[in-house]
């Protein structure tokens, strides 16, 4: 399956363009405690890369590692993927 990186980003949720030097959250809130997680579209760390991360909780901002204990086992590592801008 082949996938293009708008496509990629329009099905986690990420319905406008992206420029370079951007970054946008969005959050998906959850009824049950420890649940609730922010995907972070990241093109401002390195314009040449889009990054998209699942980070707990709704901030947007990784927890401090003490706090990590209160979130689902699956969001107490880091979760993301990186992918490269080419010359197309």
């Amino acid at each position: 399956m082949q996938l293009s990186l708008q496509e990629f980003l329009t099905k986690t949720g990420l319905e406008e363009d992206l420029a370079p030097g951007e970054v946008k959250l969005k959050k998906h809130p959850s009824d049950k405690e420890g649940n609730s997680y922010t995907v972070v579209y990241d093109r401002k760390t390195d314009p040449q890369k889009v990054r998209v991360e699942v980070r707990p909780g709704l901030s947007g901002l990784m927890p401090m590692p003490q706090d990590m204990s209160k979130y689902a086992v699956w969001l107490q590592t880091q979760n993301f993927v990186e992918f490269e801008i080419g010359n197309a």
